[in-house]
């Protein structure tokens, strides 16, 4: 809170632009569908910001006896809330808190079996509690004479609805001022549209009891999460806030996600997690630089860092067997094995390195023996997939949930048993409000099945995704849906063909120090770009796009020259440049967006999509936008091989 007030001296790492926040999480769209199904009149919409004019408005407006209002204003001693949508019924107060959330009455709960607040929800009860807390309190004091009830909701987006009306999302679109804030535009046919159908797919949970709890200090899990009562906790921190103090609270391991880090951006601002950890556990300069506990790999066991945490082991050389066994069975690395690799290689300790020595050179661990039993399981030519999808609140397609996947696009690379690589296919719907995942189906089937090879992703994504789609099959009346459930079958899990995950296969059988905490493959792709002599000599000369085929590659396409994807960085000599740095620069490209899809970004292609589908953008926006995506794409299933490259040839040259 302190260094969120204090944003001029501190760096923040998830600064995010509220902009790209809607086109991710869809916010905008669902309160101005809430807008529309409490049927909110313009005019008691208050848009002014600030305090004195939005409170001054709303108490004019509460003088009536019946009257929804959106964003309502309250200020009760230090405290100040804007609701999203109160509605006054004679002498009952409704407060709606509208989120972009989902939630599944029939399998979700607000308390666990514990009886606290779930910990998935929390946040949100929390929120609406809040609000209840400074209404009801700012009303007694202004309305002193008059008996409120107060009701609080959590208005979510409802995963047991299906929509009855076709492209809800297509009817609001996000837009940025000039002053950079976020807005929504309305579609002039949204009310007429919305009012043509008869389910809400949005539903307003009531809380008011949880929140009642929670204000009264009666949920268990209070003395946990804040170390004090609700009402206590209030005042605390608003008294602090309005003193510009900080807490006196201690660490924990959620101060590893700390985002209040200069993260050695060197941009003259301070660094908050920094500070924190010299204060209280007396950190030096020095000691951010040892390999922290921070970076440890959670797999096989979450709890275990927080265990150690709680021993104030805070750096990886602190750590022995009595804290952490090592085990073995099975192919491969166990999740124990890994840990200690990682501390071996991290802290240089020769003891914990000889049981590694075998398969170990300098900072490169490769179990070539498991390795080359894995890959012996292999048909060729390899198949190497990638998918990028969204899920957004308001569906796409009459008898969609909220938040159903829907995937927009894929890229297709095989390599062959000689060596020869191509960017066989992808696939990209750039068409507003059409519903892709079939088409998106159908094109994969036909490329994959040309023949019989193996097919790798990385990660559980795409078996996630293509599950998720049979099940939408399922229930259509798509003529070909029995052969497209069945072409599913055959390569999800237990099919005859079942995708190889190449993420397991990094996790059993290679290690980089480099790696450090993660076995994703933003980690994986420069450590192995950095050992391999192979690919530093094939892709530093222009073949791709020219020797190699490439779908965006090449004479009269995207990029119209080959690419040289070995590039070294000019200020540390000897050290590849990342892939995604080399595409070509996006002139036309939005701003926003740009920034997101400078590196590999798990969320740009979602938010360059979504652009795409919820804003309103120019033919050359929309150009470059799908450009980008293609390029993107196609380079994600390329990492994917440049792993793989690297494992053949250390396997047949050391």
């Amino acid at each position: 809170m302190y260094y969120e007030r204090n944003k001029e001296l501190y760096a923040n790492q998830q600064n995010e632009d509220d902009f790209l926040m809607a086109l991710a999480e869809g916010g905008f769209q669902v309160g101005a569908l809430a807008k529309i199904y409490y049927n909110v009149p313009d005019e008691n919409d208050i848009k002014e910001s600030g305090y004195d004019a939005p409170v001054k408005k709303t108490m004019e407006l509460l003088k009536q006896q019946n009257v929804t209002i959106a964003e309502a204003a309250f200020r009760f001693g230090n405290c100040f809330v804007r609701v999203d949508i109160l509605e006054k019924k004679g002498n009952v107060i409704n407060i709606i808190e509208v989120k972009a959330k989902s939630w599944n009455i029939e399998e979700q709960s607000f308390l666990d079996k514990k009886n606290n607040v779930s910990s998935g929800i929390r946040l949100y009860v929390y929120d609406v509690a809040f609000q209840k807390y400074v209404v009801e309190n700012a009303l007694k004091t202004i309305f002193p004479e008059t008996g409120f009830r107060y009701e609080t909701y959590l208005m979510m987006a409802d995963k047991t609805k299906f929509a009855d009306v076709a492209g809800i999302n297509q009817l609001f679109r996000i837009g940025k001022n000039a002053d950079g804030r976020s807005f929504v535009t309305v579609s002039s046919n949204a009310v007429e549209k919305i009012s043509s159908g008869k389910v809400q797919i949005l539903t307003a949970f009531k809380t008011t009891e949880i929140c009642n709890d929670i204000i009264n200090g009666h949920t268990k899990e209070q003395n946990d999460y804040m170390g004090m009562k609700f009402q206590e906790f209030v005042k605390q921190m608003s008294d602090l806030f309005i003193k510009d103090q900080k807490a006196e609270t201690p660490l924990s391991t959620a101060c590893y996600k700390c985002p209040y880090d200069t993260d050695g951006a060197g941009n003259g601002l301070l660094s908050g997690y920094r500070e924190c950890w010299k204060d209280k556990a007396k950190f030096t300069d020095a000691d951010f630089e040892k390999p922290l506990l921070k970076d440890l790999w959670g797999g096989g066991n979450t709890r275990k860092k927080g265990e150690l945490f709680s021993l104030e082991k805070y750096f990886l050389d602190e750590i022995t067997e009595s804290d952490l066994s090592v085990t073995s069975d099975g192919p491969g690395l166990h999740h124990s094995q890994r840990k200690w690799l990682q501390i071996g290689l991290a802290t240089e300790n020769k003891e914990i390195l000889k049981q590694f020595e075998a398969d170990l050179k300098v900072d490169t661990y490769l179990d070539r023996d498991g390795l080359q039993k894995e890959m012996g399981t292999w048909n060729y030519p390899l198949h190497f997939i990638d998918f990028e999808t969204t899920a957004v609140a308001l569906p796409f397609y009459v008898n969609m949930r909220p938040y159903e996947q829907v995937a927009f696009q894929f890229s297709h690379h095989i390599l062959y048993e000689d060596g020869k690589l191509e960017h066989y296919g992808q696939y990209l719907n750039t068409e507003k409000g059409h519903f892709p995942n079939f088409d998106f189906v159908r094109e994969l089937k036909k490329q994959l099945e040309i023949d019989n090879g193996s097919i790798f992703r990385y990660s559980n994504h795409e078996n996630t995704i293509l599950n998720a789609i049979s099940a939408q099959l399922e229930k259509s009346d798509e003529p070909d849906k029995e052969e497209l459930m069945r072409f599913i079958g055959t390569i999800t899990k237990e099919g005859e063909r079942e995708m190889i995950d190449l993420w397991a296969v990094v996790k059993l059988y290679y290690y980089h120090k480099s790696m450090k905490g993660s076995n994703s493959i933003k980690a994986v792709l420069p450590a192995v770009l950095n050992s391999s002599d192979f690919l530093k000599n094939k892709y530093s000369k222009p073949v791709y796009g020219k020797d190699i085929l490439s779908q965006n590659i090449g004479t009269g396409k995207l990029i119209p020259n080959p690419v040289v994807w070995i590039t070294y960085d000019t200020s540390n000599p000897g050290v590849v440049v990342n892939p995604y740095y080399l595409l070509p620069e996006m002139e036309t490209l939005p701003e926003e967006v740009a920034e997101e899809m400078e590196v590999n970004n798990g969320g740009a292609a979602l938010v360059a999509y979504n652009k795409m589908q919820f804003t309103e953008t120019t033919q050359a926006e929309c150009n470059n936008l799908r450009n980008s995506l293609l390029r993107y794409c196609e380079l994600d299933t390329l990492a994917m091989v440049f792993i793989v490259e690297y494992f053949k040839d250390a396997l047949k040259n050391g």
